[in-house]
């Protein structure tokens, strides 16, 4: 049974370990027959939220970004997975 998977970068280098591994895993997800989509964080413009609360009474944001398709493709996938880099402790 295919599944909607998305794959979500967020490395800000391009072609860092994240993407590799990002692409590596939706070859092999498509491979299985799932329906992959890959989207690069660093391409989006996603801002703070303002703590204006209006989002509450109208349903919306007031902020106009990618925060909503964003939210709206987390919502449609059954596989979510993250590639992002992760620091080394010192």
């Amino acid at each position: 049974m295919s599944k909607k998977v998305l794959i979500l970068s967020s490395s800000l280098r391009a072609n860092s370990n994240s993407d590799a591994l990002a692409e590596a895993f939706a070859r092999g997800a498509r491979d299985a027959g799932n329906a992959v989509e890959e989207v690069n964080l660093k391409e989006k413009a996603v801002a703070f939220c303002k703590g204006c609360l209006a989002c509450q009474k109208t349903q919306t944001c007031v902020i106009l970004d990618d925060a909503v398709e964003l939210a709206e493709k987390i919502k449609n996938a059954e596989a979510l997975v993250f590639a992002t880099p992760v620091c080394p402790v010192r």
